[in-house]
């Protein structure tokens, strides 16, 4: 900085600067005062000392606060690498989250897909078996039918076959009685043709 100073008490100068008749940083030799080549007044002096005075607190309070910033900067850069590793776990641990909410709700649809099936499966073996149960109802109320009507219709010729025999009965009885009365008639017409030619000369005499 421009507060080093070299054996002897010379100023250290900085790169690039060079001697000139105003700089008092380097104390003036006896022989240079006694030849008057750099006689200086004492109030330039006292000058360029208050001057080298107030460089050198600029410099020591630049010194600071390029201290201070850089220590500013290191815990910036801890603090933000901090943050940096705090967002990086809340994001893992927030996809962790998100990955096993949706192997979850995988497995919640799978299970619910599987409970559908087993329902819908159950429900058709409910369906074929009434269908089944149906099929034989009606195969027997079509058989008890079927028997219904085989008994009325057995019943319908029986009491066919019954009015039949009652009606040959009735038409013989009625031919009978019919030729019964024919041969009273006939009878009856042979005697009245017998009687009346007596009774005509009868009647003569």
């Amino acid at each position: 900085g421009l507060d080093a100073e070299l054996p002897g008490g010379h100023p250290l100068r900085p790169p690039g600067m060079l001697p000139s008749a105003v700089d008092s940083s380097e104390p003036v030799s006896e022989a240079e005062s006694s030849s008057g080549s750099f006689d200086l007044g004492p109030e330039l002096v006292r000058q360029l000392r208050l001057d080298l005075e107030a460089e050198r607190r600029q410099n020591k309070n630049l010194v600071a606060k390029l201290k201070r910033a850089t220590k500013l900067n290191e815990q910036l850069q801890t603090q933000a690498e901090q943050e940096e590793e705090y967002i990086t776990n809340k994001l893992m641990k927030r996809l962790d989250e998100l990955k096993k909410e949706k192997e979850h709700l995988a497995r919640q649809v799978e299970m619910e897909e599987e409970n559908i099936t087993n329902k819908l499966s159950k429900k058709l073996e409910k369906v074929k078996q009434e269908k089944v149960n149906l099929e034989n109802l009606l195969e027997q109320e079509q058989e008890y039918i079927v028997n219904k009507l085989q008994k009325q219709l057995g019943a319908l010729h029986e009491e066919k076959r019954a009015l039949e025999a009652q009606l040959r009965e009735g038409t013989d009885t009625i031919l009978q009685t019919l030729h019964a009365h024919l041969e009273r008639w006939r009878t009856g017409s042979a005697r009245n043709t017998d009687g009346t030619p007596a009774a005509a000369a009868a009647a003569r005499g």
